[in-house]
């Protein structure tokens, strides 16, 4: 995060009535971690600031990378850029971190119908490595699978080539896509691949 941004986010942070110590542990942790300036452009744009269960997005933002847990700031941007585009496409009526403790059904973006009901049910996993497929694509079809909702999706942000995805990867995806019933579509460096390939992305 860059020092000119942080009026801005401290204001959407007392805005949703983020307790001062965390306002100061989210400032701290998106000053240091790659994603920070880019997480911090989102929130301080303001524009979501009325989505379902946005602080949790933004309490998600005071952890950073620390020996035994990973950072939350790519989940984070995930999160709010995917909402983003959701709301550039003109869906406006949309929750973050939906779960439900009775089917196990969780999404980290939703859009939602007029009664409140899942519509288009995301699950977003960022993927350091084409390795890291597997685990994030069977958590991905876990989390999808109990529940209803129109469209179940699993976005992977892989940080890696596509001229790199082997066999077994494609294959791993394409059953857990089966699995939960569910779109996968992984976004490489250089490409995307959807699993099927005719799966529903956007409502």
């Amino acid at each position: 995060m860059h020092p000119e941004q942080r009026d801005s986010v401290v204001d959407e942070l007392g805005r949703a009535k983020i307790a001062p110590q965390d306002q100061a542990r989210v400032i701290k942790t998106l000053s240091k971690e790659p994603f920070g300036a880019d997480v911090a452009n989102l929130i301080a744009r303001g524009h979501l600031r009325d989505v379902e269960n946005y602080k949790e997005i933004l309490s998600m933002c005071k952890q950073g990378k620390t020996g035994s847990n990973d950072s939350m700031i790519p989940a984070a941007y995930m999160a709010l850029q995917h909402a983003t585009e959701l709301q550039e496409r003109g869906f406006l009526n949309l929750a973050f971190e939906l779960k439900d403790d009775v089917t196990g059904l969780d999404l980290d973006v939703v859009t939602l119908h007029a009664d409140g009901a899942p519509h288009y049910g995301y699950q977003l996993k960022d993927v350091n490595t084409i390795e890291g497929i597997k685990s994030a694509a069977r958590k991905a079809a876990k989390q999808l699978k109990g529940g209803t909702a129109d469209a179940k999706i699993a976005i992977l942000d892989v940080h890696q080539s596509m001229a790199d995805l082997n066999s077994k990867m494609f294959k791993e995806a394409e059953f857990q896509a089966r699995r939960a019933g569910a779109t996968f579509h992984l976004r490489f460096s250089d490409g995307t691949v959807t699993v099927p390939p005719n799966g529903p992305l956007f409502p």
